[in-house]
């Protein structure tokens, strides 16, 4: 067999329809073997893997986690824009069309994404930042700044 001076053959064990598909599909790509075919097309996948564009499940959780963020962003930017307000916002159907899929989603799936487009964020943080401050001012917490808030424990004092 004509082998070029550093290669070598690999047996690879595979169905008989398999091995028809990759030949047809070597002839149709204008591969002059089905050996150069497979082995482009491994070539492709390692580098594919080894860029992260194709991994196992990992890469699709990531993708929809990036996708979530992309319209979470979205939702952000259209609430600090002012419209639809936040009243309406929350039982206003188009709104919460904007957090359903073709796919189930709980309830708390729901509430999360909600939670992080920001349409709560500038009303809750405001009360939950002037109820913190309350209590440090009645030394009942501390702030420590890059760690956060924390009870007060006697030792604190």
């Amino acid at each position: 067999m004509g082998l070029a001076e550093n290669s070598t053959q690999v047996a690879l064990t595979c169905s008989k329809n398999e091995r028809d598909m990759w030949s047809e599909e070597a002839a149709n790509e204008g591969f002059s073997s089905r050996s150069k075919y497979l082995y482009i097309l491994i070539q492709e996948a390692r580098a594919y893997r080894q860029h992260g564009v194709l991994t196992d499940r990992r890469s699709e959780e990531r993708i929809e986690e990036l996708e979530a963020q992309v319209e979470a962003m979205k939702r952000r930017l259209e609430n600090e824009q002012g419209t639809p307000r936040f009243r309406r916002e929350l039982s206003d159907p188009e709104y919460l069309e904007l957090f359903l899929e073709e796919t189930y989603k709980t309830l708390s799936e729901i509430m999360q994404e909600v939670v992080e487009c920001g349409v709560l964020d500038n009303r809750v943080r405001k009360e939950v930042e002037s109820g913190l401050y309350v209590m440090a001012g009645k030394n009942k917490v501390k702030y420590e700044p890059g760690w956060g808030w924390k009870l007060v424990d006697s030792n604190d004092e």
